[in-house]
């Protein structure tokens, strides 16, 4: 691999930054003229500054915008709230993130479309390969033998079909592509072996099945959701590896006394062919075991069970306690005789959206003293 010198001053001013500000400006201008032609549709839009803070990015500062509305009329109780998100950050750890994330659901929701599309320049760290990586000690010379950095473009268009009542398939197609890939001299990254080291084009397309009946999209209260994906990646369509992904994620909702809400999730991730090290499954993060960085324990395949329990506490104001447990692993008997790994922690929540319960959350998640954080940002974990 070729050698290059990390960048420390990566400040830019990339076409997704202007596209994003106006397409803020547009849809601002478009909700208000769409709210007083159809009142009864209540589209509703906030556009704030954000301050957060994640293990991944320290603290990141930026601006989000999100429109929340419905396609059917204000009574269509088949048909939950869709929401179009927009985000623009920049962090202490020099890394930009650019973002536009949506769920449509369509009338009587015969129709779900999710789609994301993202950049990003991402100073980010590598433990190595396994779920037995040992933590690296504080650099003395400055240089931390775990970073590297990459430039990325997402994009991941999924549509849904209902075939029956809360049943349904969908088609999708992921591409990323990771670019501009730097690492100093000697780094973890720089003597693995592993696939993606240099830069690349993962294109895919895949299928979907999934069981639906959450009462809400952000904070449900009862309900469960079971979805599996499979994509393919090939060369044929662009890929640079080739690679089987499956992804299965089990989520069940119980609303207990008083309105509290026990939240569980059951995840697995895996992959068959030639995953590079940005489709590796990656432990942690603040959608999946929090406390752990994301990508901490990396490798080809993972299984997570996460619980919450969530409880109001005051008008907009909510609580939640977790716990998690799961591993990375290569071979499935890796899963069973290897020691899982586990986190807990809790947090706090105030409503964006009182009706929906689009949240700011702060979460603090602990493994142990090299593996801990908090997590300052918008929507739940699941």
């Amino acid at each position: 691999m070729r050698q290059h010198k990390i960048n420390t001053n990566p400040v830019r001013l990339s076409i997704i930054h202007i596209g994003l500000l106006l397409w803020l400006l547009c849809m601002h201008g478009l909700v208000f003229a769409q709210s007083k032609k159809d009142s009864a549709k209540k589209v509703k839009v906030i556009v704030l500054p954000l301050v957060f803070r994640s293990p991944e990015t320290h603290w990141a500062f930026g601006l989000s915008g999100s429109i929340s509305f419905k396609t059917s009329h204000k009574n269509d109780s088949l048909t939950r709230t869709s929401t179009i998100q927009a985000l623009g950050m920049y962090t202490l750890r020099n890394q930009n993130v650019e973002v536009i994330d949506a769920t449509i659901f369509f009338p009587k929701e015969e129709y779900i479309l999710a789609c994301q599309i993202s950049h990003s320049f991402y100073p980010d760290r590598y433990w190595g390969i396994g779920s037995s990586t040992k933590d690296a000690p504080k650099p003395e010379s400055g240089i931390d033998k775990r970073d590297y950095n990459f430039e990325q473009l997402y994009f991941f268009p999924h549509l849904k079909k209902k075939i029956a009542k809360d049943f349904f398939i969908g088609a999708l197609y992921e591409f990323q592509k990771v670019y501009n890939i730097q690492s100093n001299k000697e780094s973890l990254f720089d003597t693995c072996h592993v696939f993606g080291k240099t830069d690349h084009v993962m294109s895919g397309l895949g299928s979907s099945v999934s069981y639906d009946n959450r009462n809400s999209s952000y904070w449900p209260t009862k309900g469960l959701l079971v979805q599996g994906t499979f994509t393919y990646f090939n060369s044929y369509l662009g890929s640079s590896y080739n690679d089987f992904k499956t992804t299965v994620d089990i989520r069940y909702f119980k609303k207990l006394f008083r309105n509290t809400v026990l939240a569980t999730q059951l995840y697995n991730y895996t992959n068959a062919g030639q995953p590079p090290i940005r489709e590796l499954a990656m432990l942690g993060g603040p959608g999946n075991m929090r406390g752990f960085y994301q990508g901490r324990f990396r490798d080809n395949n993972m299984t997570t069970l996460i619980a919450e329990y969530r409880i109001p506490v005051w008008k907009r104001f909510s609580a939640v306690v977790f716990g998690g447990i799961g591993n990375v692993y290569r071979e499935i008997s890796e899963l069973v005789n290897n020691t899982p790994k586990h986190s807990f922690g809790g947090g706090i929540r105030f409503a964006l959206l009182a009706k929906e319960k689009l949240n700011i959350r702060i979460d603090y998640g602990y493994y142990n003293q090299n593996n801990q954080g908090f997590y300052f940002t918008v929507g739940e974990c699941f």
